[in-house]
């Protein structure tokens, strides 16, 4: 069994779900030859009329890009968490038109401190009320025992609400954290970490979110902020 990883902006085309138990292993081609049966709107805006990824489409087996390892024939084993990341993209039907992407390296390179940047994050995907960015595995963060400390997970997570508010204004807004809680569910062991954060309420001074933290597919850690907007 493997199971497919839906984003928000997805889950209309998957009635709703946010995870789907796919019988189907050995290759991502076959997971998503199976999604695509099981659930053929979904399938179409993943993958163009010859089979292949759609350019704004990125998919994550146990968090490891495709497209980094054998593409639609990367192995996935039973158990696996297969993710998928969609960039923004409008229009409607089965072919939806890219649009222009938010810059969400561009924020982060422009308006964090110089330490908040050492921690190499960069941003994967927005969306209109998320972002993902990705924290590289790093010995440097790592505290006695070897598991990536806790205080750059949270810095993660913060960051996050900052990019997925930035991409739901369309730019960068002044804000100040009000509160962060982080749990953690597991020490992080030479792996990098995908940090996505979605917006549950944004208002005209205040703004909420809800941050997951995986590696390697399993849930590490989770959050929720408040920010106030300047």
């Amino acid at each position: 069994m493997v199971t497919v990883l839906v984003p928000g902006p997805l889950r209309t085309e998957s009635g709703g779900e946010s995870r789907l138990e796919v019988d189907s292993g050995g290759t991502l081609r076959a997971v998503l030859d199976e999604v695509s049966r099981r659930w053929p709107r979904l399938g179409r805006r993943l993958r163009d009329e010859r089979g292949e990824l759609r350019r704004y489409v990125n998919v994550y087996v146990d968090g490891e890009d495709c497209r980094m390892l054998d593409g639609q024939e990367t192995p996935v084993p039973s158990g696996a968490e297969v993710q998928v990341l969609p960039s923004v993209a409008g229009g409607s039907g089965p072919v939806a038109q890219e649009t222009a992407v938010f810059d969400g390296d561009r924020v982060l390179a422009e308006n964090f401190a110089p330490w908040v940047l050492e921690l190499g994050l960069t941003v994967a995907e927005t969306g209109p009320d998320w972002a993902t960015l990705r924290l590289p595995w790093s010995d440097r963060l790592a505290r006695e025992g070897g598991a990536l400390s806790g205080q750059a997970l949270m810095a993660a997570a913060d960051t996050a609400t900052v990019i997925a508010v930035s991409a739901a204004r369309g730019g960068f807004v002044p804000m100040t954290t009000v509160q962060l809680s982080t749990t953690f569910q597991r020490p992080v062991l030479g792996s990098d970490v995908l940090v996505t954060a979605r917006l549950t309420k944004l208002g005209r001074t205040m703004a909420f979110a809800d941050i997951t933290m995986t590696a390697k597919g399993a849930l590490v850690a989770h959050a929720t902020t408040v920010y106030a907007l300047l």
